[in-house]
């Protein structure tokens, strides 16, 4: 005789289903993405210098969070390797130290009597972000006085980039491809083509802006300059 099924032996059967079904694992992916050795140093050394620099200052994690208006919570997890900051947040320990962003993130000091000579293969270069926009520092040391770097430009908008920045020193864009909108207070928008260039005091506040949906990649040659002041508006800061 066939066994009765009732609702509750149905129900009873199918929770033992979903038990027994063995849970999906997605996939392992043998090319997803992982923080490079070199990118993890680069947090670390950065963790390191800046807490050098505030030390050597004087400040306490108080201080420089009142300072920066970055918590300190947040300062020590990125002296400590625990985080890597964004621009803006950088920008903003940077402005509070009174030190240029070079001087965090660039290589070390030359040696007592080692002379400066740097060389840069073809695609070589460090990395990096400034101001929203992927660069590459092609030659960066504390000895040099000064540091070019490539820029790829696709921000149309000044909030993107953080508002018109100076800093002491002076400034050189060539454009290699695209269009460029460079923006100096106290002047009109400047729109440059591929081979136009440019030079002026970097302590007037601007800003890099793509001129065309396609962006722009420029080569800037800056001299280092200590501390900076922006304008974003209203207000401005100066050290």
């Amino acid at each position: 005789m066939p066994k009765k099924v009732t609702a509750a032996t149905a129900s009873k059967s199918h929770a033992d289903k979903v038990r027994k079904r063995p849970s999906a694992k997605a996939p392992a992916d043998p090319k997803g993405w992982r923080r490079a050795d070199d990118d993890q140093s680069m947090i670390q050394e950065l963790g390191q210098r800046m807490r050098a620099v505030r030390e050597a200052k004087g400040l306490s994690l108080a201080h420089l969070s009142a300072l920066s208006g970055v918590p300190g919570a947040t300062l020590s997890r990125i002296e400590n390797s625990k985080m890597s900051p964004t621009y803006s947040v950088l920008a903003r320990i940077m402005l509070a130290l009174e030190v240029d962003w070079i001087d965090v993130v660039g290589p070390k000091k030359l040696a007592p009597g080692e002379r400066l000579v740097s060389f840069t293969e073809a695609g070589g270069g460090m990395p990096n972000v400034v101001r929203g926009e992927q660069c590459v520092v092609l030659h960066s040391h504390d000895a040099a006085h000064s540091v070019p770097l490539l820029v790829d430009v696709h921000s149309r908008n000044l909030a993107d980039t953080g508002g018109l920045v100076g800093h002491r020193g002076e400034e050189f864009c060539y454009v290699l491809s695209g269009t460029l909108a460079l923006h100096i207070e106290g002047h009109e928008p400047r729109i440059m083509k591929a081979g136009a260039s440019a030079l002026f005091d970097s302590s007037i506040p601007h800003a890099y802006l793509a001129g065309s949906a396609t962006g722009a990649k420029i080569l800037i040659v800056g001299t280092r300059p200590h501390g900076s002041h922006r304008t974003d508006g209203a207000n401005q800061v100066e050290t």
